[in-house]
């Protein structure tokens, strides 16, 4: 720890010395407490289960400079849980978040290097997952163009977990290989957007075999007046670990209309399922998402498609956010959840779960304190019934709740002007 304290401040003395010769340098910061009281948080109450409550944070130090041909961004940060540490004790608690580099090769072109977060088309295969404290990054390459309106991004990332001298065994949950490429063009009214992407794993039973992973799809999206709608479309081909055929899709249709300062919206959600009846895979996995934002924040189905029995999932949902003033929201949302295939009742043989997967009511008051302050208050019930209780756990007999306030300190500390 001392010796990250260090290199940290030397660092910051390294970027702020060039920011006098170059363009600017900035230091900003995260300082982000919540405290959570679960009672059905991911896994719907038992009769005997018990709640818990804690409180998390994320501290963050943002170094960031730029110029007119290199941008650097350094995000070194710290997770825990308010007492999760001995007192006097000497466990290491400092971690990376992000640390790149951005070098323009012309007008148009950049490549970017190092560890970065990726999100793109809302998070819906690519997120940075920024509900979580410790959030999402990549170690990745990337080649960036960009002119009159139109964005390609061509990135890839090969894992390691180590400077082996022989073999690249990799036998961890991650990837060891991600490629990408994402178009996007945008205009006043209509915008759209394509990704390939590819991932491998090494296989259970080898470490010289991949198993390769590939999705593609595209997002179109349209704004007129107060009525926006939105459309997505993903195919998955490929092989699992156990070398079968992967063939399933995911898409979802959305509409929203804002009236005044009260915006609502509709839309459904699919992500298809297996069918054990065929000899191809059809979950669909949705990659590297931030599936908080999608299907309920209560997370019962963060983990597409561990967490339906391989059903897939169609999610039925509404919302509404009231704007308050100019500091004050609220927003409610109504997901109904259903399974997209059949999965068999194990308490039925030869017998199919019924498709109702129960549904989630999501509330949240928002105060914006001052520019860099916000406080957030929210609160969720998930109703379950018999399919559920087997697919999840729990009794359906038990209203599952989660409740939780959070502080964001997002301020900027220093800042050189731009002398260009």
């Amino acid at each position: 720890m001392r010796n990250s304290a260090i290199i940290l401040l030397a660092t910051l003395m390294i970027m702020g010395s060039f920011s006098q010769l170059f363009s600017q340098f900035t230091i900003s910061a995260q300082l982000i407490p919540r405290s959570e009281f679960r009672s059905g948080y991911r896994i719907p109450k038992s009769v005997d289960s018990d709640p818990a409550f804690f409180v998390s944070q994320r501290t963050r130090l943002n170094l960031a400079f730029r110029n007119d041909k290199l941008k650097l961004f350094i995000s070194p940060q710290d997770i825990r849980v308010w007492g999760m540490e001995r007192q006097l004790a000497k466990d290491p608690s400092f971690g990376l978040h992000e640390a790149w580099g951005q070098l323009a090769l012309s007008e148009n072109l950049a490549i970017k290097a190092g560890r970065q977060e990726i999100a793109y088309d809302g998070h819906r295969l690519l997120g940075n997952v920024n509900w979580a404290q410790q959030a999402r990054s990549h170690d990745a390459l990337m080649f960036k163009y960009e002119k009159e309106g139109l964005k390609l991004d061509l990135g890839g990332a090969f894992n390691q977990s180590g400077e082996n001298i022989f073999t690249t065994d990799y036998r961890t949950d991650n990837y060891k290989v991600l490629t990408f490429l994402h178009a996007e063009k945008k205009s006043d009214k209509f915008s759209w957007s394509g990704i390939l992407a590819t991932d491998a794993y090494e296989k259970n039973d080898t470490v010289h075999d991949l198993s390769w992973r590939y999705t593609l799809g595209t997002l179109l999206a349209y704004k007129t007046g107060h009525l926006s709608f939105e459309g997505s479309a993903y195919w998955q081909g490929g092989k699992t670990k156990t070398n079968a055929s992967i063939a399933a899709y995911l898409f979802n249709v959305r509409a929203s209309y804002k009236i005044g300062k009260t915006t609502l919206a509709a839309g459904l959600d699919f992500v298809s399922g297996d069918d054990p009846n065929d000899k191809d895979f059809q979950a669909f996995n949705t990659l590297y998402a931030t599936n908080h934002k999608f299907y309920g924040w209560m997370d019962y189905f963060l983990n597409i498609p561990a967490d339906t029995g391989g059903g897939g999932l169609q999610d039925y949902y509404f919302n509404a956010n009231f704007n308050v003033g100019n500091e004050s929201s609220l927003k409610f949302f109504y997901h109904q959840f259903l399974l997209a295939n059949d999965v068999a009742d194990l308490s039925n043989p030869g017998e199919m779960l019924d498709s109702n997967l129960g549904g989630e009511i999501d509330a949240v008051f928002g105060y914006k304190i001052a520019s860099y302050a916000t406080f957030n208050v929210g609160l969720s019930f998930y109703f379950s019934n018999a399919t559920t209780e087997q697919i999840k756990g729990g009794s359906m007999d038990k209203t599952s709740s989660w409740g939780w306030m959070m502080l964001a300190l997002k301020p900027e500390l220093f800042s050189t002007r731009d002398i260009n």
